[in-house]
């Protein structure tokens, strides 16, 4: 009797139950195993498909774990694979012989493949309704993705496989690992606590990173002193540009607020108020225009909706504050006046103008998707005058060069109903939840707005702030009655 309550007692273990000395001694095996086999001239294909096997495994065994690691590396843009395609003429049509993939979301394929098949296996097969996938705002999304995938039919002629390349991937991607799955994973209080405790940590590093940055020696005693992303074991994880740092900070800085309203410890709370707080402190320190725009907006709608109270209260401690930035917005009135700012202000005008001839040319499909940078590369002026090929700064630019009048109707549509999804779910939620769905809504606001500008649209840092607004709004909204996990 007792046997048989043991063998029932591990047979409802749940994966995530797996616990951390386990977890690490399996990537430790994956690390030497891997590189082991590199080092013997083990042949690649076969590598590829041991190291994937194991990747799988391992996230079965532990899917919240590899989860949080994805979260964690899908931010960081600096650090990516080349996986070689080999002799395949379609991949060297469509990857130009290797696949560049962010190392985040190869971890993210893991834990799409283990939801996927769980799904598929407890749900469509055995109609258990705790694992029905949650697709918010799929409809008006799925136009996004029709509106790129007809601009294969332009007159422009694009190579269909470049085309249907950038549809799955980034397109396609970016919504089921970023918007799907965070509303599909993230079913507890727990979880959301422990997602938004892992962006906030990733916010502390990117901070101390560009606080680290003022400290280094400037090539010129009179260059403008700023923030920016700083190597790190030869390798820049934050990319190459002070906007990637300041946009990640912007949208992780209202997390960490939303994560302290989480917290029950007092001086857990006050450490995350005052981690937020330097956060935005160095956000503003790249010097960055559109991280200051991006900071107004989050600062004005937050305080038109949950701070208006706290206004009052504090009034004078915000009147403070106030007199703090004056000077750090005069010294970005006179970064926004130096050489290094005007030459960013002719590369956006130019690219700017390229986009705006494209849709001349192409006005209702656009030219197709994944073409801009090739536009660009093929402008000798621009390449005379900056010298490599850039992408669109901007998702605008970008959308009506690539989709035309189509694909900006569309993106409209996808940031309406994701507005209409808030407001109808908010209206269900209250108290100290309506505060933290707020902020987070802030989050992603700021993320949207912050792409009009840079070029990191089609990435995590757009796309998943609004994933995990939805996770939070589905986790509290009363008529939903979420909160369990399925795994």
């Amino acid at each position: 009797m007792e046997e048989a309550h043991k063998i029932a007692k591990n047979a409802h273990t749940k994966p995530q139950d797996l616990n951390w000395p386990l977890l690490s001694w399996s990537v430790f095996l994956f690390l030497f195993f891997g590189s082991l086999f590199a080092a013997f001239g083990f042949p690649f294909g076969p590598l590829v498909l041991v190291v994937g096997a194991l990747l799988l495994f391992i996230t079965y065994r532990a899917i919240y774990s590899i989860y949080y690691v994805s979260i964690f590396f899908s931010i960081f843009l600096g650090i990516t694979l080349s996986i070689p395609t080999g002799s395949l003429n379609i991949g060297e049509r469509a990857f130009g012989g290797s696949i560049d993939i962010f190392f985040g979301e190869l971890l993210i394929l893991a834990v799409l493949a283990v939801w996927m098949v769980k799904v598929f296996l407890l749900w469509f097969k055995r109609r258990d309704i705790n694992w029905k996938p949650v697709l918010p705002i799929w409809r008006s999304y799925l136009l996004l993705v029709f509106a790129h995938l007809v601009s294969v039919f332009s007159s422009y002629e694009p190579d269909p496989v470049i085309v249907i390349k950038f549809v799955l991937r980034p397109v396609v991607f970016c919504y089921v690992a970023f918007i799907a799955l965070p509303a599909n994973l993230i079913r507890s209080k727990r979880r959301l606590r422990s997602v938004l405790g892992v962006m906030s940590g990733i916010g502390a590093l990117a901070a101390i990173n560009g606080l680290v940055s003022l400290a280094m020696v400037e090539p010129y005693s009179w260059a403008i002193r700023r923030a920016h992303p700083t190597t790190v074991f030869g390798i820049n994880p934050l990319g190459d540009n002070h906007n990637l740092l300041a946009e990640l900070l912007v949208m992780i800085a209202p997390m960490t607020l939303a994560l302290a309203f989480m917290s029950k410890k007092i001086k857990t709370q006050y450490f995350l108020y005052a981690l937020a707080g330097f956060q935005v402190l160095i956000a503003l320190l790249t010097f960055a225009r559109t991280a200051w725009i991006v900071m107004l907006f989050e600062v004005v709608f937050l305080s038109l909706t949950i701070w208006r109270e706290a206004l009052k209260k504090h009034l004078i401690s915000i009147i403070a504050i106030i007199l703090f930035l004056i000077p750090l917005a005069l010294y970005q009135l006179q970064f926004s006046f130096s050489y290094t700012a005007q030459s960013s202000n002719s590369t956006r005008w130019m690219l700017t103008d390229i986009a705006w001839n494209a849709f001349l040319e192409h006005p209702i499909i656009g030219g197709g998707a994944g073409t801009f940078i090739w536009r660009v590369g093929n402008a000798q002026i621009f390449l005379q005058e900056f010298g490599w090929p850039l992408d669109a700064h901007g998702f605008i630019q970008k959308l009506m060069s690539e989709t035309g009048g189509f694909g900006l109707l569309a993106y409209a549509v996808v940031l309406i109903a994701a507005a209409k999804y808030f407001w109808d779910k908010q209206k269900n939620i209250h108290g100290k939840e309506s505060t933290i769905v707020y902020l987070l809504a802030a989050a992603a606001s700021g993320a949207v707005i912050y792409q009009f500008f840079n070029t990191a649209y089609w990435t995590s840092h757009l796309w998943l702030p609004i994933g995990i607004l939805f996770a939070a709004l589905l986790l509290f909204d009363k008529k939903e009655k979420v909160d369990s996990e399925p795994f």
